[in-house]
């Protein structure tokens, strides 16, 4: 890695982000900003913003400390006066995870802390289910009603707010649609079967609730998989 100290001419230093990490802090800052704009210009809203928005708060707190420690570095390396100052690094310096909204990045580790246990609550509790769908003669929507309608963690409602979040900071880049992402992809395939369930089940077809959670199986597996968690025969 090679880190390169500049500065402004003027009689003041001016801090430039200085480290390959720095400047990809600031680099999806400024995507962020102008997907923000993009977004406010056209009215655009998507599922669970303001979970969203707390998520990418927790980032912008880390990134700052991280600028911070940047800027007291250069700082240290320009005490003596202007000056223009190129290193390399050798091979046992420490590297530097991707910044940004990066997969892999602080981005990804505070959302997979924030919603991973969310998820696998609501889908052990989805998984239990097949109780009650899985047999000819011992089939009931009861269970299945009250994982729709309770508000309680481990429920729906809690599952598909965290399960699209946690799909969502699988991402590269801070602009990229949510819709383009595979791991949303992936979420949404999944949550269309369980709609399906829920239309059927409101209904009170037992037959076609069971078809549809069988389908929802399937699609579970397939989003584990893309949001690194553990396949449903492991939870």
């Amino acid at each position: 890695m090679t880190t390169t100290l500049a500065f402004s001419s003027s009689p003041g230093l001016s801090f430039v982000p200085t480290t390959s990490r720095s400047r990809s802090i600031v680099a999806s800052r400024r995507r962020r900003t102008v997907m923000a704009v993009h977004i406010q210009d056209h009215h655009y809203e998507y599922p669970y913003q303001e979970e969203e928005q707390q998520l990418q708060q927790q980032q912008d707190d880390d990134d700052d400390d991280e600028l911070f420690r940047d800027r007291r570095s250069f700082l240290a390396s320009t005490a003596g006066g202007l000056m223009f100052l190129s290193s390399s690094s050798s091979s046992s310096s420490p590297a530097w995870a991707s910044g940004g909204a990066t997969a892999g990045g602080a981005y990804l580790l505070s959302a997979k802390q924030r919603y991973n246990a969310r998820v696998v609550s609501g889908m052990k509790s989805f998984l239990a289910l097949q109780s009650s769908l899985g047999g000819s003669d011992t089939m009931s929507l009861d269970d299945t009603k009250a994982y729709f309608t309770s508000d309680e963690e481990g429920a729906w409602k809690d599952a598909s707010a965290a399960g699209y979040l946690l799909a969502n900071a699988f991402r590269r880049n801070s602009t990229t649609p949510p819709d383009n992402l595979p791991a949303v992809k992936k979420w949404k395939a999944f949550a269309g079967q369980v709609e399906a369930m829920q239309k059927t089940a409101k209904r009170l077809d037992v037959k076609a609730t069971a078809a549809a959670y069988g389908k929802a199986l399937t699609a579970l597996d397939e989003y584990l998989e893309e949001v690194e968690l553990p396949p449903s025969a492991e939870l």
